[in-house]
C-alpha cells in the first residue's frame, strides 16, 4: 500500500468521519434496540428497521420466517449472479451499567469514544449490517458485478433458527456467500464443526446417611473426567490443512474437546442416581463428523469398561459439521483481491468457532467469512463490547470492492 493510500484510509475512518457518518447513525439505531436472543426481544422492530433502510436503497425486501423475522433484500442490477451478504441482528444478553474508567455505559445506549463505538452488538454483529447497507448505498445506481442479496437473521446466537428458515426452508442462498460475522484480520475459508452433548454416568440413588446401599455416580463421573482429558489430547492431534487464526497455539486448525458443565444432585442429604458432564467437541473444517463421533463413542465404551461404569452419551441440538472452501477456489481469490484493494493485505485462515456458512457450503455455494470483529479485543459476549469504527469502514470498503464494476 502506498503512503498516499494509507493517509486516505486514515482520513476516511478517523472518529466518525464524513465517509462513515451514515453507517454510524444506522449502527447506533440498531444498538439501541435490545435484541436479546434468549428472550427474542424486539425482533420485529429490528427486522422492520433493517427492511426500512433496505427499501430506502431501492431493494426488493421481504421479511420471512415462521419462528423469527428475517430480512431478505435484493438489489437487482441485472448481474448474472447474486452475492449473499449474511449477518444477524440478535445479541447475547447484557446487564448494565458497564464501567469504563471514570464513567458508566448503558449497553443499549451507544457511545463513541476514541474511534470506538460501545454497546451490545456493536461488533457482533450489528456492525456488519451497517457496513453492508452502507456499501450498497455507496454503489446505488451503478452497474455491479453481483446483485447484492442482503440476508439478516435472528436467533444466530442461540441455534441459528433464522438462517435455517431462510436457507433450508426458503432455499435462499445466492450464488456465492460472504458471512459477515467473523474477524477483520483475515478472510476465513472455513469454520469448525460443533457437537454438543452430555456424558451421563448412571448410579443408584439413596439417602446420604446410608451410602453403603447406594452407588454414587459422582465419584464415577470424576474418574471419567480424568479419562476425558486424555481424549481432549487425542482430539488435538487431528489437524486441518487450513491455517489457524493469528496467535493460535497450533498453526493449523485442530480438533478440540472440552468439558463445559457438570450436573448432579439436588439436595445435600441425597445421593443422586445420575451425574452428567456437558461437553463441546469442535471438528476441524472438513473433518468427517461420523468418524469423530465413532471415536468418542469408542473411547467412552473403553473407559466405561475399565472403570466399571454405566455410561450413556446424549447429543443435544442440531450438529454443525463445519465447512471449508478450498483456498484456491476462484471466489476466494476474488475476495482476497478485494481485500487487498480495500485493506492493503491478503490473509486467510479458518475459524476455531462455527458460523452460518455451513448451511451455504453444504449446498455447493462458494462461501467465505469476514466481519468487523477482533477477538478477544472487542469484548464480544462480554461487558464493554465495542467496535472500531475504522474496522466498520474497512469492511464496507471490502464489500464495495467486491461488488463494484471492474473488480476481479
Amino acid at each position: 500500500m502506498t503512503l498516499c493510500a494509507s493517509l486516505l484510509i486514515v482520513a476516511q475512518t478517523a472518529g466518525r468521519g464524513p465517509a462513515l457518518e451514515w453507517e454510524v447513525k444506522v449502527l447506533e439505531e440498531l444498538v439501541r434496540l435490545d435484541t436479546d436472543a434468549t428472550l427474542r426481544k424486539n425482533y420485529d422492530k429490528a427486522a422492520e428497521m433493517i427492511a426500512r433502510y433496505a427499501e430506502e436503497l431501492g431493494m426488493d425486501v421481504s421479511i420471512v420466517g415462521d419462528e423469527v423475522p428475517n430480512v431478505v433484500a435484493k438489489l437487482d442490477v441485472g448481474a448474472e449472479k447474486d452475492l449473499a451478504l449474511v449477518s444477524h441482528y440478535d445479541v447475547v444478553p447484557a446487564k448494565g451499567p458497564w464501567k469504563l474508567v471514570d464513567r458508566e455505559i448503558d449497553p443499549f445506549e451507544p457511545i463513541v469514544i476514541d474511534g470506538k463505538l460501545y454497546g451490545r452488538g456493536a461488533a457482533d454483529d450489528k456492525s456488519a449490517i451497517a457496513a453492508s447497507l452502507g456499501a450498497i448505498r455507496e454503489l446505488k445506481g451503478e452497474k455491479l458485478r453481483y446483485n447484492p442479496l442482503l440476508i439478516v437473521v435472528g436467533d444466530e446466537e442461540v441455534g441459528g433458527t433464522g438462517i435455517k428458515e431462510v436457507v433450508e426452508k426458503r432455499c435462499i442462498t445466492g450464488d456465492a456467500a460472504v458471512i459477515l460475522d467473523a474477524s477483520i484480520e483475515y478472510l476465513s475459508v472455513g469454520a469448525s464443526g460443533v457437537v454438543d452433548g452430555w456424558i451421563k454416568v448412571k448410579g443408584k440413588g439413596g439417602h446420604a446417611g446410608y451410602p453403603h446401599v447406594a452407588r454414587n455416580p459422582i465419584y464415577g463421573l470424576v474418574r471419567l473426567i480424568g479419562e476425558l482429558e486424555k481424549f481432549a489430547s487425542f482430539r488435538s492431534t487431528k489437524l486441518s490443512d487450513l491455517p489457524s487464526p493469528p496467535s493460535s497455539p497450533i498453526q493449523r486448525v485442530w480438533g478440540r474437546f472440552t468439558v463445559t458443565m457438570l450436573r448432579a444432585g439436588q439436595k445435600h442429604n441425597a445421593i443422586p442416581g445420575e451425574a452428567s458432564a456437558g461437553f463441546d467437541m469442535r471438528l476441524f473444517p472438513g473433518e468427517d463428523l461420523n468418524q469423530a463421533l465413532e471415536e468418542l463413542k469408542s473411547f467412552l465404551t473403553d473407559a466405561a469398561s475399565r472403570l466399571g461404569l454405566e455410561v450413556e452419551l446424549e447429543i443435544v441440538g442440531s450438529v454443525n459439521d463445519g465447512w471449508r472452501t478450498p483456498p484456491d477456489h476462484p471466489f476466494v481469490a476474488e475476495v482476497l483481491s478485494a481485500m487487498e484493494r480495500a485493506m492493503g493485505k491478503r490473509a486467510i485462515a479458518a475459524e476455531l468457532g462455527g458460523n452460518d456458512g455451513f448451511l451455504f457450503a453444504k449446498r455447493g455455494v462458494p462461501t467465505v467469512a469476514i466481519g468487523a470483529i477482533r477477538v478477544p479485543e472487542n469484548n464480544i459476549h462480554a461487558p464493554l463490547e465495542f467496535v472500531y469504527l475504522e474496522d466498520v469502514a474497512a469492511l464496507k470498503r471490502l464489500i464495495v470492492e467486491l461488488l463494484k464494476p471492474g473488480a476481479s
